[in-house]
């Protein structure tokens, strides 16, 4: 059962979703998202990482739709998304494979340099992009940076989300990673 401080994130997270503002998630918020990160990067739509982008937000609405959308209505509620992710992190591998999906979307479009690593300022811009503030990055940022090399790297994202997701402890430096909550 999900606590108190993880269904506040995964609230957070619901809202980073929900594009066009409306309280629940459909497949427009996802069109929106894939809208805003090719412009973001001035990709060519018929280029293959903008191609590649606008499938796996697809495939990831379609695996909400399917797995989270009980109401059937082609859209997903708070409550819906909070039931998937309390079923999801009862167990570990879906849990994997959903923190992997969303890591490989926001390094494909932030990792400008493709290193495998963002910076504070790739930070800002993926907070910018997924409706929270760039101001937040310089003060969230530093304790996600543990090592203090200025850079995130992919496994260091997939432990701060999953410490995001998971972690119960209300001063683990991961809570703050998307703003506040």
């Amino acid at each position: 059962m999900l606590t108190d401080l993880q269904q506040r994130k995964l609230t957070k997270l619901f809202s980073m979703y929900d594009s066009d503002y409306t309280g629940v998630l459909v497949k427009k918020d996802f069109e929106l998202m894939f809208k805003k990160l090719s412009t973001l990067r001035n990709w060519s739509l018929r280029s293959p990482r903008c191609l590649i982008l606008q499938d796996k937000l697809m495939r990831k609405w379609q695996g909400l739709e399917k797995k989270a959308d009980t109401a059937h209505n082609k859209e997903v509620s708070r409550a819906e998304w909070l039931a998937y992710y309390d079923d999801s992190l009862a167990d570990a591998k879906p849990r994997a494979e959903e923190i992997l999906s969303l890591m490989e979307i926001i390094f494909d479009v932030f990792d400008q340099d493709e290193d495998g690593k963002v910076n504070q300022d790739e930070w800002g811009q993926l907070l910018a992009a997924f409706n929270e503030s760039p101001v937040y990055a310089p003060l969230v940022f530093p304790p996600l940076d543990a090592d203090q090399d200025g850079w995130l790297t992919k496994a260091e994202f997939l432990q701060h989300f999953s410490d995001f997701c998971c972690s119960d402890d209300a001063n683990h430096p991961a809570n703050g990673m998307f703003g506040p909550y």
